[in-house]
């Protein structure tokens, strides 16, 4: 079986399979082609190290009368076939022999190392992948499934957009570009997602999992778009997003001379206005980070005017800010369907360990003022 060897010896050093993996993977092959071919009974291959000699044997136990022919040898034949030390309860090797094994071997060492090629190439464009999660990638709407996941063309993998991951207001057609953030590489999307599977075993993995939704895409986005973020003079301290509505990023600088908010935004917004164009006209807000998670909250309740903050802990020890705010601009600082504090709320939860804001209009703080002295007078 010299093909045999010179076939494993090639396609092994060609695609940097060991191949030790590859003639055991070969002996499970011959072993189920055999059986298919109708040979029946405990198969056993062996094969030398160089995959050039192989064999094929029935393991039969040795007994005094064959119930089984498949499994069973009588001690009369094994002994004319091994000599006379074979005794009852041994188990022997015999070699089947026909012309037939060198086409199955063939065939068999072909499966395998094509099914070893494709694990090795599969798994190949899982590490890749792997180490380009947090990355932005770009594709080709390939299908829409009816569940609303989406299935992306990446070039030599497939990704998908869970439905969950997308753009409320978006609506996608087969043929268009889609721009996401690298979420997760698996293999097996079903257990992935479990709650709402659709059926993407119908391509190869691995999978690329994608999000429209994720901060990170719109960091990512910056870091892509803007020359000081990307050269590292103009920092990304903290992104919260209502995905394709509205988000609040907070910035610093390295550099004194460097204005943050300015960088960001540019010229009449020329940088990030096409920033928010790719979210779907997501507005973003630019704001300065400050470490004081108050001050940063007070900030990012832009555009309410904010009279004062301060962060506290309350009865169950959890750290929360108390911000009060003009009567008039109440509902500006809560925004519309609470989205301008939710995105506030988020961002004090990345600097620190908030768990929420407290917004406070004017007039109620001073009566809780008026109130508090008179009870500290009553008790003098």
């Amino acid at each position: 079986m010299e093909t045999l060897g010179k076939t494993i010896e090639l396609l092994c050093k060609e695609k940097g399979i060991s191949k030790e993996d590859v003639i055991e993977a070969v002996k499970v092959g011959i072993i189920n082609a055999a059986k298919k071919a109708g040979y029946r009974g405990d198969l056993v291959v062996k094969i030398d190290e160089d995959g050039k000699d192989f064999g094929i044997y029935q393991r039969k136990k040795v007994v005094e009368e064959v119930t089984d022919p498949d499994h069973e040898i009588s001690l009369e034949e094994a002994r004319e076939l091994f000599g006379d030390q074979v005794k009852l309860g041994d188990e022997v090797l015999i070699e089947i022999k026909t012309e037939e094994l060198g086409r199955i071997a063939a065939k068999a060492a072909a499966q395998v190392i094509h099914d070893k090629i494709t694990e090795a190439e599969r798994r190949a464009l899982f590490d890749y992948f792997r180490q380009k999660i947090g990355d932005v990638i770009s594709g080709t709407v390939k299908e829409i499934k009816r569940n609303g996941d989406i299935v992306v063309d990446l070039g030599r993998v497939i990704g998908v957009l869970p439905k969950e991951e997308q753009i409320p207001k978006e609506r996608y057609r087969i043929g268009d570009r889609v721009r996401a953030y690298i979420y997760d590489v698996v293999f097996d999307y079903k257990r992935y997602n479990r709650k709402k599977p659709s059926r993407i075993d119908d391509y190869p993995p691995p999978y690329v999992i994608l999000s429209r939704t994720h901060p990170k895409l719109l960091k990512r986005l910056m870091e892509i778009e803007i020359p000081e973020v990307a050269e590292g003079l103009v920092e990304v301290k903290a992104v919260a997003r209502e995905p394709g509505v509205r988000a609040k990023v907070a910035v610093d600088s390295k550099e004194d001379y460097i204005d943050p908010v300015g960088a960001c935004i540019g010229v009449k917004g020329s940088r990030i206005l096409p920033i928010s164009r790719e979210l779907s006209g997501e507005k973003i807000e630019i704001i300065r980070w400050s470490d004081d998670v108050a001050e940063l909250v007070a900030r990012a309740l832009s555009p309410a005017k904010v009279i004062q903050a301060e962060s506290y802990e309350d009865e169950n020890g959890e750290f929360r800010v108390e911000v009060v705010v003009p009567d008039d601009q109440l509902s500006l600082a809560i925004g519309k369907h609470g989205v301008n504090a939710r995105l506030a709320s988020k961002l004090a939860g990345q600097a620190g360990h908030v768990v929420g804001i407290d917004i406070i209009k004017e007039s109620d703080y001073r009566k809780l003022e008026e109130l508090e002295a008179e009870e500290e007078e009553a008790e003098e």
